[in-house]
Protein backbone atom coordinates (compact mmCIF):
# COMPACT_ATOMS: atom_id res chain seq x y z
CA UNK A 1 0.00 0.00 0.00
CA UNK A 2 1.09 3.36 -0.87
CA UNK A 3 0.42 6.81 0.87
CA UNK A 4 2.03 10.28 -0.21
CA UNK A 5 3.04 12.54 2.91
CA UNK A 6 5.39 15.46 3.67
CA UNK A 7 7.20 16.68 6.83
CA UNK A 8 8.98 18.84 7.71
CA UNK A 9 8.81 20.56 4.10
CA UNK A 10 10.12 17.02 2.98
CA UNK A 11 7.40 15.22 0.59
CA UNK A 12 7.88 11.36 0.56
CA UNK A 13 6.08 7.78 -0.96
CA UNK A 14 5.09 5.82 1.77
CA UNK A 15 5.10 2.02 1.05
CA UNK A 16 3.63 -0.25 4.10
CA UNK A 17 5.08 -3.71 3.66
CA UNK A 18 4.42 -6.71 5.85
CA UNK A 19 7.72 -8.42 5.58
CA UNK A 20 9.79 -5.13 6.18
CA UNK A 21 11.00 -4.70 9.44
CA UNK A 22 12.81 -1.63 9.61
CA UNK A 23 11.52 1.94 8.44
CA UNK A 24 13.77 2.88 5.23
CA UNK A 25 14.13 5.96 4.22
CA UNK A 26 15.98 6.71 0.15
CA UNK A 27 16.07 9.66 -1.99
CA UNK A 28 16.01 8.00 -6.35
CA UNK A 29 17.88 9.86 -8.54
CA UNK A 30 15.82 12.34 -9.42
CA UNK A 31 15.25 13.61 -5.52
CA UNK A 32 11.93 11.64 -4.56
CA UNK A 33 11.99 10.56 -1.74
CA UNK A 34 10.64 6.76 -0.85
CA UNK A 35 10.18 5.64 2.78
CA UNK A 36 9.48 1.90 3.31
CA UNK A 37 7.94 0.71 6.64
CA UNK A 38 6.96 -2.04 8.64
CA UNK A 39 2.99 -2.66 7.60
CA UNK A 40 1.51 -1.49 11.43
CA UNK A 41 4.30 1.14 11.97
CA UNK A 42 2.81 4.19 13.35
CA UNK A 43 3.08 7.71 11.19
CA UNK A 44 4.50 9.30 13.58
CA UNK A 45 6.87 6.95 13.66
CA UNK A 46 7.95 7.01 10.34
CA UNK A 47 7.71 10.62 10.13
CA UNK A 48 9.88 11.01 13.48
CA UNK A 49 12.59 8.76 11.32
CA UNK A 50 12.10 12.02 8.64
CA UNK A 51 12.73 14.41 10.49
CA UNK A 52 15.60 13.18 12.42
CA UNK A 53 17.45 12.98 9.29
CA UNK A 54 16.01 15.95 7.83
CA UNK A 55 19.47 17.96 6.92
CA UNK A 56 20.73 14.77 5.61
CA UNK A 57 18.19 14.07 3.34
CA UNK A 58 17.72 18.00 2.83
CA UNK A 59 20.98 17.57 1.14
CA UNK A 60 20.65 14.57 -0.31
CA UNK A 61 17.38 16.31 -2.45
CA UNK A 62 19.44 18.78 -3.36
CA UNK A 63 22.10 16.87 -4.92
CA UNK A 64 20.22 14.89 -6.50
CA UNK A 65 18.32 17.57 -8.23
CA UNK A 66 21.31 19.06 -9.26
CA UNK A 67 22.41 16.10 -10.45
CA UNK A 68 19.25 14.98 -12.41
CA UNK A 69 19.20 18.26 -13.97
CA UNK A 70 22.90 17.19 -15.65
CA UNK A 71 22.60 14.14 -16.34
CA UNK A 72 18.52 13.48 -16.67
CA UNK A 73 16.70 12.30 -19.25
CA UNK A 74 13.98 14.87 -20.97
CA UNK A 75 12.05 11.72 -22.86
CA UNK A 76 12.03 13.77 -25.72
CA UNK A 77 13.15 13.39 -29.17
CA UNK A 78 16.79 13.48 -29.65
CA UNK A 79 17.29 12.37 -25.82
CA UNK A 80 20.44 9.93 -25.61
CA UNK A 81 21.45 6.82 -23.41
CA UNK A 82 23.80 4.49 -22.80
CA UNK A 83 22.97 0.92 -24.58
CA UNK A 84 25.75 -1.74 -24.94
CA UNK A 85 28.36 0.70 -24.35
CA UNK A 86 27.59 2.85 -27.09
CA UNK A 87 25.01 6.08 -26.90
CA UNK A 88 21.86 5.70 -28.50
CA UNK A 89 19.59 8.38 -29.36
CA UNK A 90 15.72 8.09 -28.77
CA UNK A 91 13.57 8.92 -31.89
CA UNK A 92 10.19 9.56 -31.43
CA UNK A 93 8.41 9.86 -34.84
CA UNK A 94 4.45 9.43 -35.51
CA UNK A 95 2.79 6.08 -37.23
CA UNK A 96 0.26 4.27 -37.75
CA UNK A 97 0.82 1.89 -34.56
CA UNK A 98 2.94 2.11 -31.69
CA UNK A 99 5.91 0.86 -31.41
CA UNK A 100 9.24 0.96 -30.22
CA UNK A 101 12.55 -0.88 -31.73
CA UNK A 102 16.22 -0.85 -31.76
CA UNK A 103 17.41 0.68 -35.26
CA UNK A 104 21.21 0.83 -35.65
CA UNK A 105 21.81 3.34 -32.40
CA UNK A 106 18.68 4.37 -32.21
CA UNK A 107 15.19 3.54 -30.18
CA UNK A 108 12.79 4.22 -32.53
CA UNK A 109 10.01 5.02 -31.44
CA UNK A 110 6.25 5.02 -33.49
CA UNK A 111 3.08 6.57 -31.67
CA UNK A 112 -0.28 7.40 -32.96
CA UNK A 113 -1.79 11.09 -32.54
CA UNK A 114 0.23 12.36 -29.49
CA UNK A 115 4.20 11.22 -28.53
CA UNK A 116 3.94 8.91 -25.52
CA UNK A 117 4.43 9.87 -21.71
CA UNK A 118 8.00 9.84 -20.52
CA UNK A 119 6.30 7.10 -17.54
CA UNK A 120 5.48 5.17 -21.04
CA UNK A 121 8.59 5.16 -22.20
CA UNK A 122 10.77 4.21 -19.34
CA UNK A 123 8.81 1.50 -18.88
CA UNK A 124 9.05 0.31 -22.34
CA UNK A 125 13.06 1.15 -22.42
CA UNK A 126 13.16 -0.58 -19.33
CA UNK A 127 12.01 -4.00 -20.95
CA UNK A 128 14.43 -3.68 -23.90
CA UNK A 129 17.48 -3.80 -21.39
CA UNK A 130 16.23 -5.87 -19.03
CA UNK A 131 15.82 -8.31 -22.36
CA UNK A 132 19.09 -6.96 -23.27
CA UNK A 133 20.78 -7.93 -19.63
CA UNK A 134 19.72 -11.43 -19.47
CA UNK A 135 20.78 -12.24 -22.84
CA UNK A 136 24.21 -11.19 -22.40
CA UNK A 137 24.74 -11.59 -18.69
CA UNK A 138 23.56 -15.71 -19.46
CA UNK A 139 26.52 -16.23 -21.62
CA UNK A 140 28.98 -14.49 -19.33
CA UNK A 141 27.71 -16.99 -15.96
CA UNK A 142 28.94 -19.73 -18.43
CA UNK A 143 31.97 -18.40 -19.53
CA UNK A 144 33.54 -17.72 -15.80
CA UNK A 145 31.65 -20.18 -14.43
CA UNK A 146 33.90 -22.51 -16.33
CA UNK A 147 36.69 -20.65 -15.79
CA UNK A 148 36.31 -20.29 -11.78
CA UNK A 149 34.97 -24.04 -11.26
CA UNK A 150 32.09 -23.34 -10.20
CA UNK A 151 28.43 -23.94 -10.74
CA UNK A 152 26.80 -22.02 -12.66
CA UNK A 153 24.28 -19.64 -10.04
CA UNK A 154 20.83 -18.90 -10.59
CA UNK A 155 20.27 -15.26 -11.28
CA UNK A 156 17.47 -12.60 -11.75
CA UNK A 157 17.06 -9.30 -13.30
CA UNK A 158 16.08 -6.69 -11.30
CA UNK A 159 14.80 -2.59 -11.66
CA UNK A 160 17.69 -1.60 -9.12
CA UNK A 161 18.22 2.04 -8.88
CA UNK A 162 21.46 2.07 -6.68
CA UNK A 163 22.52 -1.59 -6.96
CA UNK A 164 24.33 -2.61 -10.31
CA UNK A 165 24.29 -6.57 -8.53
CA UNK A 166 24.63 -8.18 -5.50
CA UNK A 167 25.06 -11.81 -3.99
CA UNK A 168 22.95 -13.61 -1.10
CA UNK A 169 23.90 -15.71 1.36
CA UNK A 170 22.02 -18.22 -0.67
CA UNK A 171 24.29 -18.01 -3.50
CA UNK A 172 21.87 -16.07 -5.67
CA UNK A 173 22.77 -13.38 -7.79
CA UNK A 174 21.02 -10.49 -9.21
CA UNK A 175 21.24 -7.96 -11.63
CA UNK A 176 20.10 -4.58 -12.13
CA UNK A 177 18.60 -4.37 -15.95
CA UNK A 178 20.80 -0.61 -15.98
CA UNK A 179 23.87 -3.42 -16.84
CA UNK A 180 22.73 -3.61 -20.33
CA UNK A 181 24.06 -0.04 -20.59
CA UNK A 182 27.38 -1.56 -19.78
CA UNK A 183 30.30 -2.01 -22.57
CA UNK A 184 30.96 -6.33 -23.10
CA UNK A 185 34.22 -6.05 -20.71
CA UNK A 186 32.75 -3.81 -18.34
CA UNK A 187 29.72 -5.91 -17.92
CA UNK A 188 31.88 -8.77 -17.79
CA UNK A 189 33.66 -7.69 -14.88
CA UNK A 190 30.13 -7.02 -12.84
CA UNK A 191 29.55 -10.89 -13.44
CA UNK A 192 32.98 -11.88 -12.18
CA UNK A 193 32.30 -9.43 -9.18
CA UNK A 194 29.15 -10.99 -7.78
CA UNK A 195 30.77 -14.33 -8.75
CA UNK A 196 33.47 -14.00 -6.99
CA UNK A 197 31.05 -13.52 -3.66
CA UNK A 198 30.34 -16.96 -3.97
CA UNK A 199 33.96 -17.52 -3.33
CA UNK A 200 34.72 -14.72 -0.42
CA UNK A 201 31.31 -13.27 0.30
CA UNK A 202 32.56 -9.88 1.91
CA UNK A 203 35.01 -7.00 -0.06
CA UNK A 204 38.09 -8.41 2.41
CA UNK A 205 41.85 -8.61 0.97
CA UNK A 206 41.02 -12.27 -0.23
CA UNK A 207 38.32 -11.23 -2.64
CA UNK A 208 40.72 -8.49 -4.05
CA UNK A 209 43.20 -11.08 -4.72
CA UNK A 210 40.80 -12.96 -6.20
CA UNK A 211 40.01 -10.42 -8.85
CA UNK A 212 43.03 -9.71 -9.06
CA UNK A 213 44.00 -13.04 -10.32
CA UNK A 214 41.00 -13.39 -12.48
CA UNK A 215 40.96 -9.93 -14.06
CA UNK A 216 44.04 -7.75 -13.25
CA UNK A 217 42.34 -4.55 -14.36
CA UNK A 218 39.53 -5.15 -12.52
CA UNK A 219 39.71 -1.55 -10.70
CA UNK A 220 39.41 -0.08 -14.31
CA UNK A 221 36.54 -1.68 -15.14
CA UNK A 222 35.09 -0.61 -11.28
CA UNK A 223 35.81 2.70 -11.71
CA UNK A 224 33.66 3.04 -15.21
CA UNK A 225 31.03 1.53 -14.27
CA UNK A 226 31.16 4.06 -11.08
CA UNK A 227 31.20 6.70 -13.00
CA UNK A 228 27.78 5.57 -15.17
CA UNK A 229 25.65 5.76 -11.94
CA UNK A 230 23.98 9.14 -12.98
CA UNK A 231 23.82 8.54 -16.67
CA UNK A 232 22.31 5.02 -16.62
CA UNK A 233 19.38 5.87 -14.56
CA UNK A 234 16.14 5.43 -16.64
CA UNK A 235 13.93 6.87 -13.82
CA UNK A 236 11.02 9.26 -15.70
Amino acid sequence: MKTVGKVAGISYTLSRLRRCRNITVRVLGNGDVRVSAPYRESLTTIERVITGNQKKLEKTIASQKEAHELYGHTWEHGDTFLFAGRVHTLSLQPGKRATIAIVADLFAVTYVDTPPEKEALSHALKQIYRKAARERIEPLIRFWSERLGLDAPSYTIRDSQKRWGSCSSRGNLNFSLRAACLSDEDLSYLVLHEMAHLVHFDHGPLFHAFLDKHLPLWKKHQQNIFSLQRRADLTP
